[in-house]
């Protein structure tokens, strides 16, 4: 109409008009809306209070409209270090005074308690000449527990039915035990002082005590949360695949009736459990442990060995998850594990890099690399070294690679059994 001007000057004024007009219907259907959905919208987040790091987390946006609108919607989650929200991008229809749910899957990268943080929801509604947005402060927190694979996998009694099948089980024996088993009749090969006199009372004849002899051992992980675990192996913090296998451990174990305690550290004591054999035991590990994170700081081994030492007098077995990377934490990794080795039986768990491994095998085509392929092979070296110190003052080593940790380990806690050297 504009153009049309220039034939017909009349054609400005009403080109001008009509602009006026458009206007005003925008800004009154903007206030309309506005003021039809002020405080009719609602929106929240459905998300499970327990997550496992690296696995999909189910939940629901929803979204109440108590307006007699019908609206079509968009919500757009806050972005946060560690998390992915994964919710649909395009326009959704939510009609007047409904409930509407969206989903939303979470992926957590990292451990610990974590805050979920707010979402803004943008609308159209009326004429669909505005979008308006609103903020919602949805807040939330949820538990993120370490990634145990058995649990991912829906199979944490797989390695139950492997001991099964090489003969690694409990079989009570009966006898002159220590650890009360239960009352039965009293048989003629019985002894008398095992005669339970209040229960013979209540019953009217003779009951005896049984007892089985104790085959429970106590075992300890020391877990190392220092500057040495922060590293990353094979896309994972060391950490993170040490809390795998020292969780896997200590389930395996528990299976076998053995009594499972837990010593985190760096320079100071992070948790402790005492060793205990009950129903909620691995429940307790895994929450002591879900949101330990590595801090910069040098590992006390000395305060480690002592507290354990106080702690827990009885033998058992400790095993140590941590690493062995220069002279000062090698030294000290020695001088302590020989003091624990006289009145405990250590087994160190020590994760091969394959970066360094790499380095060490790469060709030296340039000076710069020469330097490379020998720091890589002076570390090796040294390292091959702290370990031989360490199996000749009485601990055992357990050195592989990332995706065989949780096997070895196992097979060494069963060959220490096998062999009864607790």
């Amino acid at each position: 109409m504009g153009a049309a001007g220039y034939i017909w000057q009349p054609a400005f004024a009403y080109a001008r008009l009509g602009a006026l007009l458009l206007v005003l219907v925008a800004v009154f259907d903007l206030l309309l809306t506005a003021l039809a959905l002020r405080r009719r919208l609602s929106l929240t987040r459905e998300c499970p209070e327990v997550a496992t790091v690296a696995l999909p987390c189910p939940g629901a946006h929803v979204l109440i409209n108590r307006s007699r609108l019908p609206l079509r919607c968009q919500v757009h989650e806050d972005s946060l270090p560690g998390i992915a929200k994964e919710a649909a991008s395009r326009w959704r229809l939510a009609g007047g005074r409904t409930t509407t749910r969206w989903p939303v899957r979470i992926v957590f990268s990292r451990r610990g308690e974590r805050e979920l943080g707010g979402a803004g929801l943008r609308v159209l509604a009326g004429l669909g000449l505005w979008v308006l947005q609103y903020r919602f402060e949805l807040g939330g927190k949820v538990r993120v527990y370490p990634l145990i694979e058995e649990l991912a996998k829906s199979d944490l009694f797989a390695h139950r039915r492997r001991l099964y099948g090489i003969g690694q089980h409990q079989s009570k024996k009966f006898g002159r035990g220590t650890e009360f088993e239960q009352l039965r009749e009293y048989s003629p090969d019985d002894e008398f002082r095992a005669i339970n006199w209040k229960a013979t009372a209540r019953r009217g004849s003779p009951v005896v005590n049984q007892y089985h002899v104790e085959q429970a051992r106590d075992l300890m992980l020391l877990i190392d949360c220092g500057r040495l675990m922060h590293t990353l192996i094979a896309g994972r913090p060391r950490l993170d695949r040490y809390l795998d296998a020292a969780v896997h451990l200590g389930y395996l174990a528990l299976s076998q009736r053995d009594r499972v305690g837990l010593l985190a550290f760096d320079e100071e004591v992070r948790r402790f459990i005492a060793p205990a054999l009950k129903a909620r035991q691995l429940d307790n590990l895994v929450g002591a442990v879900f949101d330990l994170q590595p801090r910069f700081v040098e590992s006390d081994y000395a305060l480690a060995v002592t507290t354990l030492k106080a702690r827990q007098p009885k033998r058992g077995m400790v095993v140590l998850f941590t690493d062995l990377v220069d002279s000062i934490s090698s030294r000290s990794a020695v001088a302590n594990m020989s003091r624990l080795s006289r009145t405990h039986l250590p087994v160190i768990v020590i994760l091969d890099d394959p970066a360094i491994a790499g380095m060490a095998r790469q060709a030296a085509s340039e000076p710069a690399d020469a330097f490379v392929k020998a720091a890589a092979e002076q570390f090796i070296t040294e390292r091959q070294r702290t370990m031989s110190q360490l199996r000749a003052r009485g601990c055992y080593i357990v050195n592989v690679a990332a995706e065989k940790l949780n096997a070895a380990v196992v097979s060494q806690y069963l060959e220490i059994k096998a062999r009864n050297l607790l």
